[in-house]
């Protein structure tokens, strides 16, 4: 007999006999490695995985697909998991780690049955066998399976243990359609909040560094995007570095230099690396164009290729992760991705390539946004030709959906118009600017407002053309207006009417309407109804039904302030007889609003009452909640078993668009 060395007898007649070491004691393996030194903000995601390990499951292991992009954390979380609870586990954790270089199955299976103590002289020959012993292997036992860096559900499905006891945690950049539909569960992991991001900095580092500088350690991890990678970079740098100051190290990040950027970005371009060149273009296109999160159509009309091929190409960002999945065909960068990305297109394509990719995705916006807008209002004031957008989007979008996606995208219009106004396309920061009124007016979004409002302003300056100008400040007026701003109201109302004096009588209209509702909200009521008139007779003038309606209700809501009822409601009625079944119908809850208000004003409770909920009811169902709050004002004031509701369902909305107002609403007052 033979085998490994050993002590040998030799004896007469028998020849020889070997007499082995035992070798090494079977041991519970426990590959996952050592936890972080430092780990926060991931309570949740533990919570439940420790409860889907303790719960009972049926004949087979429970799978959890953690996915996010690179350098979010998901390593240490499976690291951090398996050194929580190894009382769930007591046959012990199994560890693989495939990475994009797509580790062999053949392999992967010959380090499981290692860890389950199969001497490497016994392992199969073959990924087929091999797998049929390590599912002998594991059944009966309680394993925690960690499978990292996966690139395809494959890699998972192949390597399941075979018992009902066990858990695997796979991890990846992307989501596992084929392991959701076999009952996996779906766990995302995004980037830290700020303050959990400072917690991770300030384990890293020791020392009281972030109690000391507690507003730079806040503006460090702000500025690295919460992305614990490079938070830990950051954090071995302040702890090697004692008497580097938290500002100096972010100075160097924000100025593109030092050890943090490098760091990271050397991550990236590994990444990077492995990918063909169709990949490759995509990703520096994204880089080039504005925006903060992007869906397949307008990938494609940045990259003019098609939508099949901007899908391929995205997939492959995905899998290296290079891009996060944000939702069903959405899709985002992390900010340091980008910055990478832009570094990469810097590198690699000239500036006239990369201003066409920025065009093509500031005109996929505008055009959309001027489409949705369409949609939302389609008879209102507007300095740009609507027309020029028909035929570009779809035409049978309701009024709500043309809101929502004007909602949707509302952070990458603003990064639209930032990128049109630094390439000094300052037309199409106006248009962009004018066709965002629609979700301004409704749902107002009161600081991005203001924000849109001051940029767009400075360029209708630079553009010279009056109108554009005096339109873009009478919106901003608005803003300021809805924030009791009112000199800074004021002064822009003042300026926009010097703009337009003498010019289209339809815009100086337009600035009648702007002053007339700001006097209405300083309490100057007879000023209000002057400015209001005169705005009505131009729309009737001009034979215009929409302004005529608008107007005619404001100078109803003025008179009904002043205690003229009978004439007020007889404006408010000639108001929605406009409107009803035509495309100003957009302004029925507004009208029916003022008409409750006057109802109020009049003791007419029930009235107002049943015309306020339809206000309600209509402006609700057209998405659009400002028209909604000032109507749940209006039946909050008539009092009666549902105020305390109605005051509530207000103050919920004025708070979720920012408005001063609902501080006072809650108080009792308007």
């Amino acid at each position: 007999m033979s085998g490994a060395a050993g002590n040998v007898v030799q004896a007469a007649h028998i020849g020889s006999v070997t007499f082995t070491d035992p070798g090494p004691r079977p041991v519970v393996p426990a590959e996952a490695g050592p936890p972080p030194s430092a780990f926060v903000n991931r309570e949740q995601q533990l919570a439940v995985l420790r409860e889907r390990a303790a719960s009972a499951r049926p004949a087979h292991p429970e799978v959890i697909a953690v996915r996010g992009m690179q350098g979010v954390g998901k390593t240490a979380l499976l690291r951090q998991f398996a050194a929580t609870s190894r009382d769930l586990f007591p046959d012990g954790v199994l560890s693989v780690t495939f990475g994009p270089q797509e580790r062999a199955p053949g392999e992967a299976a010959a380090s499981l049955l290692l860890g389950l103590g199969v001497a490497e002289r016994h392992i199969p020959s073959t990924f087929a066998r091999r797998v049929a012993l390590y599912r002998s292997l594991s059944a009966d036992l309680r394993l925690l399976v960690l499978l990292d860096d996966v690139t395809d559900d494959e890699q998972v499905t192949a390597l399941l243990p075979n018992s009902p006891g066990s858990m695997v945690l796979a991890a990846g950049n992307r989501a596992f359609e084929g392991l959701y539909a076999d009952g996996a569960l779906d766990l995302p992991l995004g980037a830290l909040s700020v303050d959990s991001g400072v917690r991770l900095l300030g384990e890293l580092c020791g020392g009281g560094r972030v109690e000391r500088d507690p507003a730079g350690a806040r503006d460090l991890v702000a500025a690295l995007d919460g992305l614990p990678l490079a938070i830990r970079v950051a954090g071995g740098l302040l702890a090697r570095h004692r008497d580097l100051p938290v500002a100096r190290l972010l100075a160097d990040l924000r100025g593109g230099d030092g050890t943090v950027r490098a760091t990271v970005f050397a991550a990236f371009d590994h990444a990077y690396a492995g990918l063909a060149d169709q990949p490759k273009l995509l990703y520096r296109t994204l880089g080039a164009m504005a925006g903060v999160r992007f869906g397949i159509e307008v990938l494609a009309a940045v990259s003019a290729g098609t939508t099949g091929a901007a899908r391929a190409n995205l997939a492959e960002l995905v899998r290296v992760g290079l891009v996060e999945e944000d939702g069903f065909d959405s899709f985002r960068l992390h900010r340091m991705v980008r910055e990478h990305a832009l570094h990469r297109s810097a590198e690699e394509d000239d500036l006239d390539t990369r201003r066409t990719w920025r065009r093509r995705a500031v005109r996929w916006w505008l055009f959309g946004a001027m489409a949705a807008d369409l949609a939302a209002d389609p008879d209102r004031l507007r300095v740009a030709d609507p027309e020029s957008v028909r035929g570009e989007r779809a035409p049978d979008v309701s009024a709500a959906a043309g809101l929502d996606w004007l909602d949707r995208e509302h952070a990458n219009l603003l990064a639209a118009m930032e990128a049109a106004a630094e390439e000094g396309w300052h037309a199409e920061v106006c248009r962009l600017f004018e066709a965002l009124f629609a979700l301004y007016k409704t749902r107002k979004p009161l600081s991005a407002w203001v924000r849109a409002g001051r940029l767009a302003v400075d360029s209708a300056v630079l553009t010279g053309v009056a109108e554009t100008e005096a339109r873009c400040r009478c919106l901003l007026a608005k803003a300021y207006q809805e924030l009791e701003r009112y000199d800074e109201a004021d002064e822009q109302l003042i300026a926009a009417r010097g703009l337009v004096a003498g010019g289209p009588p339809r815009f100086t209209a337009s600035t009648y309407d702007f002053t007339g509702n700001l006097c209405l909200r300083r309490g100057d009521d007879e000023a209000a109804l002057d400015w209001f008139g005169q705005a009505l007779a131009i729309n009737r003038d001009l034979g215009l039904v929409r302004g005529t309606a608008l107007q005619s209700m404001l100078v109803g809501r003025a008179l009904g302030r002043l205690g003229r009822i009978d004439e007020a409601l007889d404006m408010c009625a000639a108001a929605r007889d406009a409107v009803t079944g035509g495309p100003a119908a957009v302004l029925l809850p507004k009208i029916l609003t003022s008409t409750g208000a006057v109802l109020e004003r009049a003791g007419r409770v029930e009235d107002a009452e049943h015309t306020l909920s339809t206000a309600v009811d209509l402006a609700l169902g057209d998405g659009n909640t400002a028209d909604a709050a000032d109507a749940l004002i209006v039946l909050a004031r008539l009092g009666g078993a549902g105020a305390a509701e109605y005051r509530d369902r207000a103050v919920s909305l004025l708070e979720r668009m920012g408005s001063p107002r609902a501080a006072r609403v809650i108080v009792g007052g308007a």
